[in-house]
Order: C-alpha cells, then structure tokens, then sequence
C-alpha cells in the first residue's frame, strides 16, 4: 500500500495536474486552496481526487482558462464515495430524501429548525437575532428554489447567505472562543502554509476560519 501524500506532495500534485489539465493560470486561486485543504483533512487520497479531477476536465470539450477546481468537486466526491465502497464491500451509505424535496428545501429546513446554544454566545440575549437570521435567510433560500434560474444563482446566493451568517456568529463568539478557533486553524493550515503567497494564505485562513465558526454553533457549512 502506498503511503500517503505529504501535505506539500498531495498541494503540488494537485495544483500540477490542474493547471494543466485545465491548460490556463499559474497558481490556484484562495478558493481552490481551501478546497484542497479540506479534500487532504477528510482524508481523501490523492489518487482519488486526481482521478476527479481527470474525469471532469477529459469530460468538457473546452476548459476556461478560469474554470475554478470547485467544477471538480461532485467527481471527487463520487470516486471517494466508489472507493470507500469498493473497501467496504457494500453498498454505498446514504438515505433517500422526502419524495419531492430539493437541495435548497433541506437547507432551508436546517436554518428554520436550527438554534445556537446559550453556553456558545459572548451574551445569551444574541439567541434571538441570530434565530431570526437564520429564519430570513431560509425565505431567502425558499424564494430562491422557486425563481426559473435558481441554478444558476443558487451557488453564489447560498455562499453570500452563509458569509452574512457566520459574519453574524463571529461577532456573537466570546472572546476564548474566537481565539481557540483561530489557533486551531492557524495549526491545521501551517503544513500547508509554504505553497501559498502570502495573501492566498490569508484569504484561505479566513475562509477555514469561517467554516469552523459555522461548525463551532452546529450550522455547518450551507455552502460546498
């Protein structure tokens, strides 16, 4: 058995057979960074997501220059979900959703029914706006689901509901908290620190940082 990739093998790899498989663009972009960050945190090998990656690009007749590695994203979750099968030797974890219910009506379903813990706040009295936040931004996503184009708004409207949010959940945070989360980011990004450009670090620090916020109050990330 091969032994697993090195943070700095598993990046180089990645950025390497992207790039030019996507044949445009130098470096990838803070978004794409922290994609891969969490791809090599979930332990999901490098083969697996090369092998996304190849699937997805050998798929499109034109690649934009510009395409992020987001597009590759459902490829490598597949050929995770196929191999851990394959290991497992049965059939692939899941339940089936409501008949009829779509993506963006379960999503909206968790921010109705979800509520921060007191003992999570800087003061209790931020329950309440917090609350009614989450309940406006599931009529936004409602509303979204129903609009002709949802598609193709859906990503960006969901990924400016969930920073709006977790802007929200940050502010609440007592200070401890704040910084123990940061610390614990901080730690996690630092094998990986040496492949980035300064601001690239820094936006995708801000981004892991976001994300944990969201898991620190039981919200997760609304967004992939």
């Amino acid at each position: 058995m091969n032994a697993p990739a090195t943070p700095d093998e598993y990046f180089r790899a990645v950025e390497r057979v992207f790039l030019e498989s996507r044949g445009g663009g130098l470096v990838l972009s803070p978004a794409d960074w922290d994609l891969v960050c969490r791809w090599k945190e979930r332990g999901i090998p490098l083969d697996v997501v090369l092998s996304g990656i190849r699937a997805t690009l050998s798929g499109k007749p034109r690649v934009p220059s510009r395409m992020p590695l987001g597009e590759c994203a459902r490829a490598v979750e597949a050929a995770f979900d196929a191999k851990r099968v394959q290991q497992a030797g049965a059939a692939a974890p899941g339940g089936t959703a409501p008949d009829g219910e779509t993506g963006l009506e379960r999503l909206a379903g968790r921010l109705r029914s979800w509520s921060p813990g007191e003992a999570c706040l800087a003061t209790p009295d931020l329950a309440g706006d917090l609350v009614a936040a989450a309940r406006a931004a599931a009529a936004q996503i409602e509303r979204l689901g129903k609009s002709r184009n949802a598609s193709a708004r859906a990503g960006e409207t969901i990924q400016a509901i969930e920073n709006d949010l977790v802007i929200r959940l940050q502010a609440a945070l007592p200070d401890a908290a704040r910084e123990e989360i940061e610390t614990e980011v901080r730690n996690r990004l630092a094998p990986y620190r040496t492949r980035m450009p300064e601001s690239t670090w820094r936006t995708t620090f801000d981004r892991a940082v976001r994300r944990r916020v969201g898991e620190f109050f039981g919200l997760g990330p609304l967004s992939s």
